[in-house]
């Protein structure tokens, strides 16, 4: 799943590096890097657990180290619209509401911000 998505977007995707993968029974773990073209990279975190839960956190930063946008699904901002998913731009405090619940959303919200910038 991990590369057919990074195929999806191979506009932005440079290389995809995946740093764990474990499955047992119905539960994963799943933790990869995607440097994007403009040498920017997302962190991707996905865990699923026997019982059906989610966790996930897509971590995009600069080229030097700087956070552009962390989706997520802590359940710490419980005023957020969206509660638990939840987006982080900019900064860890700068939290909005968020549709992404999935890397492919992820993805294409990058390209979006991607393409606005030329």
């Amino acid at each position: 799943m991990l590369f057919e998505v990074a195929d999806r977007f191979r506009q932005i995707v440079r290389t995809v590096r995946v740093e764990r993968f474990r499955s047992f029974e119905a539960a994963h773990e799943l933790r990869a890097a995607i440097t994007l073209r403009d040498g920017s990279v997302l962190y991707v975190r996905d865990y699923v657990f026997r019982d059906g839960g989610r966790k996930y956190a897509y971590h995009w930063q600069s080229s030097t180290g700087r956070l552009r946008r962390r989706w997520d699904n802590s359940g710490h901002w419980p005023d957020v619209a969206s509660h638990p998913h939840h987006v982080h731009v900019g900064s860890s405090r700068n939290v909005r509401q968020s549709t992404v619940r999935a890397l492919a959303g992820a993805l294409a919200a990058i390209a979006s911000i991607l393409e606005q910038k030329g």
